[in-house]
């Protein structure tokens, strides 16, 4: 994960990179608020760390794996 951008206005949040989709092979982009950012990089859990990330993107960042690409490749959750 890598960061690249940083946002100030309407709350400081950084735009991180992830890894290539193993799926579509693209990388992705996710927003990720100061404050749970720093609590990831201090060894919490990515569940507990980022609390107002969605899980489907949580799961990006750790894995790279679009939202999208999931459903293309699984189907929808039920």
């Amino acid at each position: 994960m890598k960061v690249i951008e940083e946002v100030y206005s309407p709350k400081h949040i950084y735009i991180v990179e992830t890894k290539p989709c193993f799926h579509c092979k693209e990388v992705g982009t996710v927003e990720i608020p100061s404050q749970e950012l720093f609590n990831l990089n201090q060894g919490l859990l990515i569940q507990d760390a980022l609390v107002s990330v969605p899980k489907d993107l949580r799961e990006q960042i750790m894995t790279g794996t679009h939202p999208t690409c999931w459903i293309e490749m699984l189907g929808e959750e039920e």
